[in-house]
């Protein structure tokens, strides 16, 4: 079994998190040791965020309402309280509820593709003319794309339609560094408020993307979980899968990593449900290593469950065949029903060479209406 050296910034934000109901013994041991945790790694966060929820004309008039209204609690929610509990740097020193958001309705008219300089240039602008009101280091300008605005970057290229769905990041103004995000119009409301509190989040725990406030360290121990990003929310978009998201107070919510859940051996995308058991073919090492196609290797497993609970169905896919790619590995496992405390043996072997050096493998735990993904990371470096 892996031994985890948790750090000190970690047992800040362990001690930060609410206590538990009933007992601060995890559910499940095996679960609680292998889950990584968020880290505060040093740089700057917001305490208490105020949305700034800024649109453009042209827009969606009702659409634009709903944004707003949305943008006005979404930091004083439920599901805000839920997903920022423990983000703390010292026990006095969080992560709290926001200020009531405001919103601006700008008069400018976007047309055809824009990139996000141009967005940070023109956000910039309308800030130093005093358009978006008062600022101060606790503001998040949350600005929604119209309809027919094509959103692209240097790095990504365009977003929505397979590419990134919003990005956050920071702007110099008045002597202070700004938090946003943008989000460009890649769905319908339920996407779009989905999306949007994703990189509220995440721009409040990191409004700086070249400083990392909270997010998971790197290494072997958190690869597979960051195959998707180390931010908060990330890794809850890949193994969620469609049950990513949520509904508080009448809008769509992501669900995000909680560190206080997996310490306690529960599902770490909260809101989780409640009447749901969290489900787990744990591996006793997180990641392989296959340097050549058609190595092979074995691992041991151990299905973990956070409560009594009957037999269940588990898998092995490789994720490049959920994006329609060709996969990286052969995986199989000796089993396809276990229960909790069984022991499982995956044979992996590598397919090809994943362009970027690494690909996923996804142990997958299926009861019911419930499924629960375990990642593994695949490296051939």
């Amino acid at each position: 079994m892996v031994a985890r050296a948790i750090a000190a910034a970690v047992l800040v934000l362990a001690s930060c998190a609410s206590a538990p109901d009933a007992s601060s013994a995890p559910a499940n041991a095996l679960i609680a040791e292998q889950l990584p945790r968020v880290e505060y790694l040093g740089g700057p966060f917001l305490r208490r965020p105020q949305v700034v929820t800024v649109t453009f004309a042209g827009d969606d008039p009702a659409l634009v309402a709903r944004l707003e209204v949305f943008g006005e609690a979404a930091t004083r929610s439920p599901w805000w309280r839920e997903v920022s509990d423990g983000y703390c740097a010292q026990p006095d020193d969080c992560v709290g509820d926001g200020r009531p958001g405001r919103h601006v309705r700008l008069t400018d008219h976007l047309m055809g593709e824009v990139t996000d300089v141009d967005i940070e240039d023109l956000l910039i602008g309308v800030a130093e003319d005093g358009r978006l009101g008062h600022l101060d280091r606790e503001s998040l300008l949350l600005a929604y794309l119209p309809d027919g605005v094509t959103l692209s970057d240097a790095a990504a290229g365009k977003y929505c339609d397979g590419g990134p769905r919003a990005f956050h990041s920071a702007l110099d103004h008045d002597g202070l560094r700004i938090a946003y995000a943008v989000v460009p119009r890649c769905g319908d409301e339920a996407d779009l408020t989905g999306t949007a509190s994703h990189e509220i989040l995440e721009a409040t725990t990191t409004p700086d993307p070249h400083r990392r406030g909270f997010a998971f360290p790197g290494g072997s121990e958190t690869a597979g979980f960051t195959a998707a990003g180390v931010e908060p929310v990330d890794p809850c978009g890949l193994i969620a899968g469609d049950d990513r998201t949520t509904v508080d107070g009448g809008f769509a919510v992501q669900r995000a990593w909680s560190t206080h859940a997996a310490a306690l051996g529960r599902d770490p995308c909260v809101p989780a449900p409640s009447d749901r058991p969290y489900l787990a073919l744990v591996p006793r090492e997180p990641a392989v290593r296959l340097a050549e196609v058609g190595d092979t290797a074995t691992l041991d497993l151990e299905a973990a469950a956070d409560r009594k609970t009957r037999p269940w169905r588990v898998s092995a896919v490789d994720f490049n065949t959920r994006y329609g790619r060709a996969p990286c590995v052969d995986a199989e496992l000796d089993t396809a029903t276990v229960t909790s405390g069984d022991t499982v043996r995956l044979t992996v072997t590598l397919r090809r060479k994943p362009p970027n050096d690494r690909c996923v493998l996804g142990l997958i735990s299926t009861l019911d209406r419930t499924e629960h993904l375990w990642p593994v990371a695949i490296s051939t470096r």
